[in-house]
């Protein structure tokens, strides 16, 4: 992006984005971390982390992100699903054991739960970053 695009941006549209891109880094090499730890199957894993891409991507197109008319840049509302989404995740780490043992082989859950945890991330990303360039084009800002 260039800067008068950047700048069409809001802030604190620009750091969620960058706390989500980090945290599906950290996310992936956790489950890769655990994946070999463990000497898990790679389908448990992979399967995961696309079920995650499809749910961060059902999630994300939830939210509203829309075109300040005043500020002349890209906003979205306040992130309450997000919020729920991240108290979620903590309590199935928490309770992993109880929770997911019924799909998963107790070895395995580590590195499920974290390839779920990465995709939803990156399937947030996608969706958010898809909904801003839209808003872009829309206004003329940026070509196809």
């Amino acid at each position: 992006m260039t800067k008068t695009k950047k700048r069409n941006v809001d802030k604190k549209v620009k750091r969620q984005l960058w706390f989500f891109v980090f945290m599906f880094f950290l996310f992936v090499f956790l489950s890769i971390m655990h994946f070999i730890q463990d000497a898990i199957p790679l389908k448990y894993p992979i399967l995961a982390f696309f079920i995650g891409i499809i749910l961060g991507a059902i999630l994300s197109r939830i939210q509203n992100v829309t075109w300040d008319n005043k500020g002349h840049q890209i906003v979205k509302d306040f992130d309450l699903i997000g919020g729920i989404l991240l108290f979620l995740l903590i309590l199935l780490n928490i309770f992993k054991r109880d929770i997911v043992h019924e799909f998963v082989h107790l070895e395995h859950i580590s590195a499920v739960i974290f390839s779920l945890n990465a995709g939803i991330m990156l399937g947030r990303v996608y969706t958010i970053r898809h909904q801003i360039i839209e808003i872009l084009i829309d206004k003329g800002i940026r070509k196809e």
